[in-house]
Order: C-alpha cells, then structure tokens, then sequence
C-alpha cells in the first residue's frame, strides 16, 4: 500500500471518527500471513484501532489491530468492485472519501469493525 493512501486512511478515520479512533498508525509488529495456504511469518506495519465508548456489544477501550497487509488485499478487492475509486486514487490520495475508508477497513477485518464515519469533518484545518 502506498504511504500517502495509507496516511490519507489515518487522517479520515481521525477527521470523521465517531465511535473509534486511531490508537497507532505508526507502529510496527510481527504477524502471521498465509501465501500458499502456509503461514508465513513477517514484520509489518499496523494500524491500530480503539472504540472510545461502548457500542455495537464491544466495550470502551477493545483495541483491533489491522495489518498493512490486511489494509493492501482489502483496497485490492474493493478497488476491483469500485471502478470510480480506481479512477479517483490515479489522481491521488486526497481523493479518498470516507465511504471507501469505511468499506477498506469492514472488508480488512471480515465484517467485524464498522467504522460508522459521521458525514461532517470534527475539525476543520485552514
């Protein structure tokens, strides 16, 4: 995944965050990939998330932490089914929208965490 993409997600999830907000984006872990149907063992970089309140049956403070290898496969499979988000990241970045963001992280994490983005940005930056 590109860096720019990958910082683009943080700042969204930040921007328009309701119920979860990012714990770590920066950090780095060693995880379990399967290629081939073998587990393979590797060090990559994980977003780590955390709910700020009780919602949806989970409870303050359950943290998930999502692989950049996850976050990669998943904008791969959306990309597939989303030709318009294929055409807004050849432009850049910057175009990434919080609907894709929502839809990246619910396929990375096999429906398990929904985002639930709020339509209006918390700050505004000028």
């Amino acid at each position: 995944m590109r860096r720019t993409i990958y910082l683009q997600m943080l700042y969204i999830i930040n921007m328009y965050r309701s119920w979860i907000v990012v714990d770590d984006g920066y950090g780095y872990r060693q995880s379990v990939v399967f290629r081939g149907g073998r587990p393979v063992s590797c060090v990559c970089r994980m977003l780590r998330l955390r709910s700020t309140y009780k919602h949806n049956g989970y409870e303050r403070g359950t943290k998930w932490s999502i692989s950049e290898y996850e976050l990669d496969k998943a904008l791969a499979r959306y990309r597939q089914k989303n030709h318009e988000l294929k055409a807004r990241l050849k432009k850049g970045a910057s175009y990434l929208e919080a609907k894709d963001v929502e839809a990246i992280i619910e396929i990375a994490t096999y429906g398990l965490v929904k985002l639930e983005l709020t339509e209006l940005p918390l700050f505004k930056q000028y």
